[in-house]
């Protein structure tokens, strides 16, 4: 059978023409997203977790078993590093309310001192001492683990966590040496 011969140009015209109605292209929108949720956080700390921050110690430093007198803690130490314990909030957190327990001591040795909470060491030895939301010490913190209000001077920057302790040793005696400690639960409400 004898076929047809197409000119060299016209098969050339027809390939590029095939080419062409197989060549495409598209364009459009791609859009960018990301939810922000307002809150807080300890300052430098990797997450906003609801449950189980780290805010710190209350470290009231080490004095000999005789002293007597007040001594003043504010926490460091936590989530967010040394230093100062700070919270850090989205600009749209205006108002806040922090709670403090009662610890796991409330109500002991009102003998030494005077405090609501208490420092344990051992089993029957106790310091008491107190926290406060202000810095002038006017306003403890409820037992009950009732909020208080707390201002936020600016927002969107980090403050320092609103709790101040004290203990004010009152017996001249000497107590048991060795390290006393307390478990708070403090709970941030925005």
């Amino acid at each position: 059978m004898n076929r047809p011969k197409i000119p060299l140009f016209l098969a050339t015209l027809l390939l590029g023409a095939a080419t062409a109605a197989l060549a495409g292209g598209m364009g459009g929108q791609l859009t960018a997203q990301m939810t922000l949720t307002g809150g807080c956080a300890v300052s430098a700390a990797a997450s906003g977790s609801a449950a189980g921050a780290n805010f710190g110690t209350l470290d009231f430093g080490v004095q000999p078993s005789t002293f007597t007198g007040v001594l003043l803690a504010t926490p460091s130490g936590g989530a967010g590093g040394a230093g100062t314990t700070q919270i850090v909030c989205s600009p749209d957190v205006s108002a806040m309310s922090v709670s403090v327990n009662a610890g796991n001591n409330p109500g002991q040795g009102t003998g030494i001192g005077a405090g609501t909470r208490a420092m344990r060491l051992g089993s029957a030895s106790y310091l008491p001492y107190e926290v406060y939301s202000d810095a002038a010490m006017t306003s403890a913190y409820p037992t009950s683990g009732g909020a208080v209000g707390v201002s936020l001077n600016a927002t969107g920057g980090a403050f320092a966590l609103p709790v101040f302790g004290r203990v004010h040793k009152t017996h001249a005696g000497a107590v048991a040496s060795g390290t006393y400690a307390d478990t708070l639960q403090v709970t941030l409400s925005w």
